[in-house]
């Protein structure tokens, strides 16, 4: 049960049937109901689109728990509604709010995504206060089921498919803003050595103090990622004339710093990079191709300066996509 009242955007063109809709929340939680599953609801009305979409790409406003979406709407029709409203806010449960019982268009509506189609024809106080507590418990279990997905078990950071994610995210925010998303994989070479040399559990030790050290660096640029079992990758947005030189050496020098101490002297790594700006031709995996820099470039002359007396490998190019 939630520990405050659930906040819901409600999207409805029809002022009158809004207002009916508030009444039988406003119900609900005066019956002997309300409070003992759920703390309340409480509702804000929009009643075009362009507000709502304006509201939840809004980061400053308050965050709400779920829109109740009436998808015909005086700017909007149909499933294009409810598409417009899902990508901007693709973590909200959204329900379906209809004039009519249509059964057409709720199965649409829910291919699609929607946790639920409620008829306003059908519509009661109670079960509208379940319909939306449960698509809020619903999204909750499957966003903390995702979370769980998405994380390395052993360093705690983003897995391959959480850092796949991260990147799809970024390229939709690099398109139309003139900005560059690039993709870096970091290959920490000799762990497997360090566990031949002391055992599995001093590799798993630098393994982990490669990804403090990562972390370090990247934190507040962007999040890091295990991506395979001695690599580490991470995505930034920035502009095309951006140079990634300072960043790379700061990488290197803390990777380097490890050296220093027992069991460490071994560690070295080498860069890929994979770059891409709007205009270009979408990549089909960013973080593939950032690997196959690594790949093909090995031996090739740095195409990143090196710190001075370096003992790792830059292989990293800035390719366009």
């Amino acid at each position: 049960m939630t520990d405050r009242s659930i906040r819901v955007l409600l999207v409805d063109g029809q002022v009158e049937d809004s207002r009916w809709v508030q009444e039988l929340l406003a119900e609900f939680e005066e019956s002997r109901f309300g409070g003992g599953w759920m703390h309340g609801i409480e509702v804000f009305h929009l009643e075009r689109l362009a507000d709502a979409l304006a509201v939840l790409a809004d980061n400053e406003r308050e965050q709400y728990d779920a829109v109740l979406l009436n998808p015909n709407l005086p700017d909007s029709f149909g499933l294009h509604s409810y598409l417009r409203v899902q990508s901007q806010a693709p973590e909200l449960p959204i329900l379906i709010l209809s004039e009519l019982d249509d059964p057409h268009l709720a199965v649409s509506m829910v291919r699609a995504g929607a946790q639920d189609f409620l008829a306003k024809t059908q519509l009661d106080s109670l079960p509208l206060a379940k319909a939306l507590r449960l698509a809020v418990e619903r999204q909750r279990i499957t966003r903390d089921l995702r979370s769980q997905c998405w994380r390395d078990e052993l360093t705690g950071l983003l897995n391959r498919s959480g850092f796949g994610a991260l990147v799809e995210q970024n390229l939709l925010h690099s398109r139309g803003l003139g900005l560059c998303t690039t993709v870096v994989v970091v290959d920490v070479a000799a762990l497997a050595e360090i566990g031949h040399s002391y055992g599995k559990d001093e590799q798993q030790l630098a393994l982990l103090d490669c990804a403090e050290a990562l972390g370090e660096v990247t934190a507040g640029v962007s999040q890091l990622a295990r991506v395979d079992t001695a690599r580490f990758a991470f995505s930034l947005i920035r502009p095309p004339e951006a140079s990634l030189s300072d960043l790379l050496t700061a990488v290197e020098r803390r990777l380097h710093g490890m050296r220093q101490k027992p069991h460490r002297r071994q560690v070295r790594a080498c860069f890929g990079v994979a770059r891409w700006h709007d205009g270009l031709e979408p990549p089909a995996d960013m973080l593939v191709c950032a690997e196959k820099q690594l790949c093909e470039n090995v031996g090739d002359p740095a195409a990143l300066p090196l710190a001075e007396n370096s003992p790792f490998t830059f292989v990293a190019r800035q390719s366009s996509l």
